[in-house]
């Protein structure tokens, strides 16, 4: 017969989970009509994409892996099973979000259990889950195309078996621990700094020295058996060595930023006319020539060295901000705003527990538990915070530690009550004061209020995240709507009716967005990026007279620009006159000659000029400083047919065949030329 504490510690447990689960089914039926859940921003963006092309076959040519490879994989893998559906995966990841609820209850027990805490694991790892399950922000990510969910799930299955691994240091139980290790490394890449600091529970082991190093070696082997693959695609694929991705050096570049104050800031500061998140792009149009992602890494990581060593008197308190905006009680918002959509659903609303009760009262925790399970958790979570503290803190990055902070709060309650119950290590009056000072010490420099935004700022970040979805959408109403709420949150500024003149275009009103962009050239006239997009909807209006005044007003603001030039250039041909256009292009080019696109539509325009060695010239350059960019291919192939040499021309047109996965559109396009060009 079971014993009662046994069906009741059950029936708990059961009730969790169930209390749980209803919760996460109640957010995904409303998350799911909200537009929120149905047009990705940004990351999520980009992980849809990448997960897309994946289903279709494409590997991602020619380029090294940006970010984590793990989340678009499995993000893929749902796709082929499931069909190309965000709700798809938006529900499996809340179902993963209870998983995570029942590996810190098994993680807990087991912690507890093996460091001395028999006597209340039971009760204590209840507890954490509990704590757990009622904090609301893994559900409200687990919404978005974002990888914090998986990292989270692959940073709690290495936390169980660190654990179970310093129990029974056995050779399998460490290369388990390295493979799941490098399995979260492959979710988020600075998790592979564990590789370095989870060895360090083998010397606290009574194990003879030779055993340590060969159990650590073995670790490292099963960390670098997950990774390895990834490295020799990235060799095989992109034709560079790349251990996992090539974000590194953006991600540290923006982690100096000392005016960012601690956050998320754009280090590209004047803005240009194309978009450009890793800086590959810019660093091309510098050096003139194709760039592999390695060499963006690493020139990035130069310069945020540079960053760091000429700012260096801003870094000291630079980094106590990045230190205390991880560790505050604030969730800080990028891409979603937590605490503003955690009033919105009502599921959300009924998780009572904040993120500063982890912090705080989870820290105050580490000095009240046993020596064997402070060691595993603090190398797991000190080593995830420093892993990031050279960049930036979010929210959504500190998902994966709030598991096992969710197990030292329920440490430190059970020593403060067990000091008068069944706490096996009674605290002494002046301990437990001292503890209680020191929690409420932390409380006090980790409450939200201190780190938090401006909510003005927050709600304006909100609604044109929501402007920029509707439009997606084709809702223009909605589009304006949370357009005017964004205009109230934060009055008089040019960004709001420039970036809503942006979505109106993305629903196809020209004329709407006109009146927008207008409206924010008004309020910001010397701004030089503003009256360009302004000549850009007038053109795509097809009123030219006026996009080419406009241009040119671009080009009076800032004739080292180029892009005004370009399109300048680019109109005029199109309007049927080659001589004029030639010197604006050739103009473009000399003020950004590294920019593939200015060479091609160059090499073009000369070509149409009938200056066929000089187009031959500048199009034979652009091909041998961008191998693979298709359309200078194609337009060379042209140029020698244009001059009669059929044989060059069949070459630059097999040199595009012969590269990996084109698309329909240049398939079909190899397919004409050849026809244009004929058989040998």
């Amino acid at each position: 017969m079971r014993p009662a504490w046994l069906t009741t510690h059950r029936l708990v447990l059961g009730v969790i989970l169930l209390a749980s689960a209803g919760l996460r089914l109640a957010f995904f039926l409303a998350f799911r009509e909200a537009d929120l859940s149905k047009v990705p921003l940004l990351d999520a963006e980009t992980y849809h994409e990448w997960a897309v092309n994946l289903v279709s076959g494409n590997p991602g040519w020619n380029e090294t892996y940006w970010m984590g490879p793990l989340y678009p994989h499995w993000l893929a893998l749902v796709y082929y099973v499931f069909g190309i559906s965000m709700h798809a995966a938006q529900a499996l990841q809340l179902m993963l979000t209870l998983l995570n609820v029942w590996l810190v209850y098994v993680f807990a027990r087991r912690l507890l259990e093996t460091s001395g805490l028999r006597e209340v694991a039971s009760a204590g790892s209840l507890l954490a889950t509990a704590l757990y399950a009622g904090y609301a922000a893994p559900v409200f990510y687990a919404g978005f195309l974002l990888m914090a969910t998986v990292s989270t799930t692959t940073f709690l299955l290495a936390a169980w078996q660190a654990v179970r691994a310093t129990e029974k240091p056995t050779t399998r139980n460490w290369v388990v621990l390295g493979l799941l290790t490098g399995l979260a490394g492959l979710a988020r890449g600075n998790v592979l700094l564990l590789l370095f600091t989870l060895p360090v529970l083998l010397w606290r082991r009574p194990e003879t020295r030779g055993r340590r190093l060969r159990l650590a070696a073995l670790f490292a082997a099963g960390v670098l058996a997950l990774v390895a693959p990834v490295t020799v695609r990235n060799m095989i694929v992109a034709r560079d060595f790349v251990l996992l991705t090539s974000n590194a050096g953006i991600n540290l570049l923006i982690g100096q930023q000392a005016s960012g104050m601690g956050i998320f800031k754009p280090v590209i500061g004047d803005p240009e006319a194309e978009h450009d998140p890793s800086m590959e792009m810019s660093l091309e149009w510098e050096q003139g020539r194709d760039v592999k992602g390695s060499e963006v890494s690493r020139t990035l990581a130069r310069r945020a060295w540079e960053t760091f060593r000429d700012d260096f008197e801003h870094m000291p308190a630079h980094y106590a901000r990045k230190v205390w905006r991880f560790w505050s009680g604030y969730e800080l918002p990028q891409i979603a705003a937590y605490d503003h959509w955690h009033q919105r659903f009502w599921s959300l609303r009924v998780m009572p527990v904040p993120y500063l009760l982890f912090t705080a009262v989870g820290l105050a925790g580490f000095l009240v538990m046993p020596v064997r399970a402070r060691w595993i958790v603090g190398v797991m979570v000190g080593t995830y915070f420093l892993s990031l503290l050279p960049f930036f803190p979010t929210s959504r990055y500190r998902q994966p530690i709030a598991p096992l902070m969710a197990v030292s709060t329920a440490v430190w309650l059970l020593a403060v009550v067990g000091s008068r119950a069944r706490w096996p290590r009674p605290l002494a009056r002046p301990r437990l004061l001292r503890l209680l000072g020191v929690t409420a010490l932390l409380v006090l420099v980790l409450l939200p209020r201190w780190t938090s935004l401006d909510p003005g700022e927050v709600l304006w970040q909100v609604k044109m995240h929501e402007a920029s979805r509707a439009g997606r959408l084709g809702k223009l109403r909605e589009t304006l709507a949370h357009g005017r709420e964004a205009e109230a949150a934060r009055p008089g500024i040019a960004e709001t009716p420039f970036r809503l003149a942006l979505y109106m275009e993305d629903a196809g009103a020209l004329p709407e967005a006109e009146i927008s962009l207008r409206r924010a050239v008004a309020r910001s006239p010397r701004n030089r990026l503003l009256v360009y997009k302004l000549g850009r909807n007038l053109e795509k209006q097809e009123r030219y007279d006026e996009a080419l005044a406009a241009f040119a007003a671009a080009r009076k603001m800032a004739p080292e620009w180029a892009y005004p030039w370009l399109r300048t250039g680019l109109l005029l041909q199109r309007l049927g006159g080659p001589v004029e256009a030639l010197p604006y292009m050739e103009e473009a080019h000399r003020l950004s000659p590294g920019n593939q696109r200015i060479r091609v539509n160059l090499g073009a325009l000369l070509a149409e000029n009938g200056r066929l060695d000089d187009a031959r010239r500048v199009l034979t350059e652009l091909v041998r400083d961008y191998p693979v960019y298709v359309h200078g291919w194609f337009n060379l192939a042209l140029v020698e047919l244009q001059a009669g040499d059929r044989e060059a021309a069949r070459r630059a047109v097999e040199t595009v065949a012969a590269m990996r996965h084109l698309t329909r559109q240049e398939k079909a396009r190899v397919a004409r030329l050849r026809d244009v060009i004929g058989p040998r």
